[in-house]
């Protein structure tokens, strides 16, 4: 078993400047108190407790307030909203709809609820929504690939029918996506031109919390208290961005953030015995590390071996002890929880060396394999901003070596840019993408990650067969055929052509305060809702 050891380091004193902003740009406001009214309705009882600002630390900054491009970032945080929601508890529902009515293979009916507005005041109505579904559809390359030609026309006040070119049966997933249509005021966005610093302030989203500013240390909000929940129970929200894992959870040790996102998996051992920060989790899981193989060039241009190198991985290993508690062992491509996953990946380093031995690569005196003077040599990409793809690539690089393959581990700001750009010489990357969708579904991950023709298919995958069947599943109603197609699309990719694998689905974890120890995290990435308040 391999276990990574680390201890806190002091923290430069650059990096604690940079985490002064979280304290900075808040202040209280008094809460006040929203009339109770009945289930049925909108509006529920506000918490009537003053509660202090929130403040999140995560590594990840956000680069401006262009809502085609980085809106999703703002339901994260609580300031944008989606039509549908995939909660917690892996229920597609309502969220500013009312309702979600197929009409028939094409035509969907979406009914608004009349007490949602924006941010500035204005209702959102049948017009405004149609507004932002239309330049959505027009400018974001994301929903042009999950509705292709979709069309959406006004049919009431607050009701509007989607149009699809083809059937799509996850229209609730694609609605519940945090990157398909975040719903913001078209004419306050398209009044600014590209100059979206002037959005700040405007209200232009419906969430319980509006944008105050943003630069590049921090995403300001302040509370909307004419929000259609009722009056939210924060009076803002700071999301700094500190990239810096340590930094992070330092910050919330100190008293300086309430919650920090993307920890390393060892923070248990830091946390161990600690009153001042506390390790929170998801309940379920939809994200992990995927194994991305390089398909235009050797050795993984070889389906065997591909397949030799994924046999000489210890999934058990690493998602018990690398990751430790709070991971799944990934032993399917696909989540655990879902009827359709088939427990196909294994390790079995007999068959991997048995494979190269008939491939012709020979053992040398360093246990390293040879071939006409070639040494079975593997580059493989991971992200310092992912803490724990280190200790992921360590314990393959061991792993890996006991078959034959020499692994060099090479770090880049973002291995998606590097394979996307193809700028370095790469055999292999570690992502943290998983195979479900934002929505609650796995069609858009295979049709970006796994089809031909997928704007994500970084390593070259081309298999007209698997692509008849992703598109196959694509306009697929049916549950049970649903899932023989699943099936089928997950022996072709692990067993047949070894093209991709999972290394461990993560529960996403959240360093917290002791004010939040209660916190109950998402694995749909929702970290801020109108319910997040204190615990305790």
């Amino acid at each position: 078993m391999i276990k990574r050891q680390k201890t806190i380091c002091c923290v430069h004193l650059i990096v604690l400047v940079g985490l002064v902003f979280s304290l900075i740009g808040l202040s209280m406001y008094n809460c006040q108190t929203a009339q109770a009214t009945s289930a049925s309705t909108v509006k529920s009882t506000a918490d009537t407790t003053a509660h202090p600002p929130l403040t999140v630390v995560t590594p990840y900054q956000i680069k401006n307030l262009d809502p085609v491009k980085n809106g999703f970032w703002f339901s994260e945080f609580g300031s944008a909203e989606l039509p549908m929601m995939w909660d917690r508890d892996f229920v597609v529902k309502p969220w500013v709809l009312k309702s979600l009515e197929q009409i028939d293979d094409l035509n969907w009916r979406l009914t608004l609820r009349p007490e949602v507005t924006f941010q500035n005041g204005k209702p959102l109505d049948a017009k405004a929504l149609a507004a932002v579904m239309d330049r959505q559809l027009k400018l974001s390359p994301r929903v042009q690939s999950d509705l292709p030609g979709a069309t959406v026309k006004v049919t009431g006040k607050f009701e509007v029918v989607l149009t699809t070119q083809e059937p799509t049966p996850t229209v609730p997933n694609i609605l519940a996506s945090e990157s398909v249509f975040p719903v913001y005021d078209v004419e306050v966005v398209e009044a600014v031109g590209e100059d979206y610093e002037k959005l700040a302030g405007s209200g232009f989203y419906t969430g319980p919390y509006q944008v105050v500013s943003l630069d590049d240390r921090a995403l300001v909000l302040e509370r909307y208290e004419g929000y259609w929940q009722g009056i939210p129970p924060l009076p803002g929200v700071t999301v700094g961005f500190v990239p810096d894992a340590q930094a992070r959870i330092l910050a919330v040790q100190n008293g300086e953030a309430d919650m920090a996102l993307y920890v390393p998996s060892d923070v248990e051992r830091i946390l161990e015995g600690r009153e001042d920060a506390f390790l929170v989790a998801a309940k379920r899981s939809r994200q992990g590390a995927r194994l991305v193989l390089n398909l235009r060039k050797a050795p993984f241009d070889a389906r065997l071996m591909r397949r030799a190198f994924q046999l000489g991985i210890d999934y058990e290993t690493i998602g018990n002890d690398v990751l430790g508690s709070g991971c799944d062992v990934a032993r399917s491509f696909f989540p655990p929880g879902f009827s359709w996953s088939l427990e196909n990946q294994i390790t079995d380093p007999e068959l991997a060396n048995k494979l190269l031995d008939e491939a012709g690569w020979v053992k040398g005196d360093d246990g390293i394999r040879m071939k006409d003077d070639q040494r079975l040599q593997v580059t493989m990409l991971i992200s310092p901003r992912q803490p724990d793809e280190e200790p992921i690539s360590i314990a393959m690089q061991a792993q890996l070596r006991e078959i034959g393959f020499d692994i060099a581990i090479q770090s880049v700001e973002s291995p998606t840019d590097a394979m996307k750009k193809d700028v370095i010489p790469w055999n292999a990357a570690l992502t943290f993408a998983g195979p479900i969708g934002g929505g609650g579904a796995p069609d858009s991950g295979l049709q970006r990650y796994i089809a031909s023709d997928g704007d994500r298919n970084y390593g070259g995958i081309s298999d007209p067969k698997l692509d008849s069947l992703i598109d196959g599943l694509s306009v697929t109603f049916d549950v049970e055929q649903r899932a023989k197609l699943l099936k089928e699309i997950q022996k072709i990719i692990v067993e047949e052509q070894a093209y991709q694998c999972m290394l461990a689905f993560k529960l996403f974890k959240y360093v917290v305060s002791p004010a939040y120890s209660g916190y109950i995290g998402s694995q749909n990435w929702l970290h801020i809702t109108f319910e997040t308040k204190p615990t305790n």
